[in-house]
């Protein structure tokens, strides 16, 4: 045989096998039978063993899985990935309905409500109608490259019936019947079983291993778009159907609404259907159906304003608190957490709740034996709803005045709900501080996971953060311990030396400073581009970033003054960590009209798209809004402008025609 006729016979058999594909997973409508079906895939795959360099990207023998990985690298995507703010009542879906309409300045909004699969978020980029990477939502920004464990998935097509270069996002989940099968193989092998199915998807999406991944028959929903080229659409909806025509799946339970009425009316049907259905949902996704409406609603740091999550009713069960527990957290936080009888809800065996605080035990008078309502509402921790005392009460809970762990002074900050553990070596804190810098969305250091810490501190072979990257002077005393060989120690040497290249927003989100998560490094590292810089802003300085508030600032300034914070940075830099040496911060940006100006875009202008006028105004070191107000600076009017320049003459706003707005972006660049 010719290489050409190879080739030819092997690219016939990936279109007829991807056929069949499509026929069984995705339409549910076989046309062979399994064992023909398995006949053909063998086939192929002996002809592609012959020949590997005819292997097309998107051959169904892809799905079959891969040899393990060593980690999973990162990707960043090339469009945020935000999550969506929850609802949880009438009165707030109404609130947001009005809050859209008020934006909008329209009397009635159309928009498309669909369940929201309780499953793990995922991006699927196509290149030429290809498969070509997948990647989990990570912190939004960046996430890890999955795609070999997203190919052993079916219903995800490795190619779509075009060829157009797209990104879209999806929920990958397990179905409930095979989320039992798998359970049920788990305890066979001596396994612990998974508390639920979200947990099931979770864990199997992160394993290295592709083989063991094509086991757990995933299965996945499309929802949205990341990215699309030139492609344009009117509505949300048009965008589903074309999900639909390219081959991907997306979810039956979707309905067209205009108004909220109808919205709710929507939502109580489904809600009704909830426990048929063989995957978990927890409560609709409602989305404003245009997309030229979508683009002026915009984003907050966080979410889209244009979509909201409303979640079902909570689900609720009754217990008995059988014991009540004092945490010690990594910034010295006291929670107290209530031990319970398990007890089964939402799926998942609950043996704790969350008691938040000290007044929050006194306030629900919370003791030891009594009966209480627990419940689970988008919270991933239960709480405790209502307590039903015993006949024969045990006295009321005391709060420690000495640290559970250390026994050193506990405290409680004027006007604040929480107690405090003061020792600056508290073990406790020092655990959970190593584990959280080592933790995956910080420095991912992988085999570092809490309980190795904990063996680490018990044995006095780490101290600290900075005694981490000087445990290969403890190799010995390291290899003596159980579960450790000469192989696992390598990796986390190697997995350290990586930690040194990592970003400036991650290393600042691992040092744990209290109320700054990855979103709030990722602006300070975007703002003051160095560390140096941050240590040396003031409180001041530091709340002239918009979503900085007092209390955030203080937090930043008071750890970042503590003596041992100045000696970790010191110790880091001498390990050699890469974002310490360079200074990222942005050129300073020239002297222009827009600079720290807000403004506002209304009509459309002939020389610059929307996205492409507002990206310059930004470049400028402006800001965009979508609505006029007093903090307006300037409106910039376009052809066929829409009732913002009305109010914009009734609030005295200057007002720049097009071809001035133009004439100065000119100006600024020729500058």
């Amino acid at each position: 045989m010719k290489k050409n006729k190879v080739q030819n016979t092997i690219q016939e058999m990936v279109d007829l096998i991807n056929y069949h594909d499509k026929k069984y997973y995705i339409e549910a409508r076989p046309e062979i039978s399994d064992f023909e079906y398995d006949q053909l895939l063998k086939e192929l795959k002996n002809l592609e063993e012959k020949h590997p360099e005819y292997i097309a990207k998107n051959s169904p023998t892809q799905r079959l899985g891969d040899a393990p990985l060593e980690h999973f690298e990162q990707v960043k995507h090339r469009v945020p990935m935000l999550s969506l703010d929850n609802i949880y009542s009438k009165e707030e879906l109404i609130e947001f309905d009005n809050r859209v309409k008020r934006l909008l300045k329209e009397d009635r909004i159309e928009y498309v409500v669909e369940l929201k699969i309780d499953g793990v978020g995922v991006s699927l980029l196509y290149q030429d109608g290809i498969f070509i990477q997948g990647a989990t939502r990570g912190n939004g920004f960046l996430g890890d490259d999955i795609t070999l464990n997203l190919k052993t998935i079916h219903t995800i097509p490795l190619q779509l019936s075009e060829k157009i270069n797209i990104e879209v996002r999806g929920e990958v989940y397990i179905r409930k019947s095979d989320f039992e099968k798998l359970n049920k193989e788990r305890r066979r092998n001596d396994e612990l079983p998974f508390a639920n199915t979200r947990n099931a998807t979770a864990g199997t999406l992160h394993l290295l291993d592709s083989r063991e991944v094509k086991k757990r028959l995933l299965s996945i929903f499309v929802h949205s778009v990341g990215y699309i080229g030139d492609a344009k659409y009117n509505t949300y909806w048009e965008l589903i159907e074309e999900f639909k025509r390219l081959g991907l799946v997306v979810n039956e339970y979707r309905k067209l609404c205009v108004g909220v009425k109808e919205v709710i009316e929507y939502y109580e049907e489904c809600e009704n259907i909830r426990d048929s259905l063989d995957y978990d949902v927890d409560g609709m996704v409602i989305k404003v159906n245009s997309i030229s409406q979508q683009k002026i609603l915009g984003f907050t740091a966080r979410s889209p304003r244009w979509a909201i999550a409303y979640k079902f009713a909570a689900e609720q069960a009754t217990t008995v608190v059988k014991d009540i527990i004092v945490q010690v957290g990594r910034t010295g936080v006291l929670t107290p957490v209530a031990i319970l009888e398990p007890v089964k809800l939402s799926g998942a065996w609950i043996s704790r709740a969350t008691l938040h605080n000290e007044d929050e035990i006194k306030r629900k008078d919370v003791r030891i034996n009594d009966r209480v309502i627990i419940e689970r509402s988008g919270d991933v921790i239960p709480k405790i709803v209502t307590v039903l005392p015993s006949e024969n009460r045990f006295v009321s809970f005391e709060f420690p005045k000495k640290c559970p762990v250390c026994g050193d002074r506990v405290i409680r900050p004027e006007g604040d709900a929480r107690n405090f553990c003061i020792a600056v070596n508290c073990k406790a804190q020092i655990k959970q501080r190593i584990a959280y810098f080592a933790s995956k969305s910080c420095l991912d250091i992988s085999g570092l996971g809490k309980k190795i810490v904990d063996q680490l501190i018990e044995e006095g072979i780490i101290a600290d953060i900075s005694s981490l990257y000087k445990i290969y002077e403890k190799k010995e005393k390291v290899l003596s311990l159980e579960g450790w060989r000469e192989k696992s120690f390598k990796n986390l040497l190697e997995s350290l030396e990586n930690s040194k290249k990592v970003s400036l927003d991650r290393l600042i989100n691992a040092l744990g400073i209290n109320n700054v998560g990855s979103q709030t490094a990722q602006i300070l590292a975007s703002r003051f581009g160095s560390l140096d810089n941050i240590v040396n802003a003031s409180k001041e300085e530091l709340m002239e970033i918009e979503d900085i508030g007092p209390i955030v600032a203080e937090s930043i300034v008071n750890f970042l003054k503590q003596e041992k914070t100045k000696n970790l940075i010191s110790d880091l830099e001498k390990y050699g960590f890469e974002c310490l040496k360079r200074d990222y911060s942005k050129p300073k940006i020239r002297e222009n009209m827009f600079l720290n100006k807000e403004l506002v875009i209304t009509g459309s202008l002939s020389n610059y798209t929307r996205e492409e006028a507002v990206n310059i105004i930004k470049e400028m070191g402006g800001r965009v809004s979508s609505s006029i107000g007093r903090k307006t600076d300037y409106l910039i009017v376009g052809e066929k402008p829409g009732s913002k320049l009305e109010k914009a003459k009734k609030l005295e706003i200057d007002i720049l025609e097009a071809d001035k707005f133009e004439r100065e972006i000119k100006k600024w660049q020729e500058s």
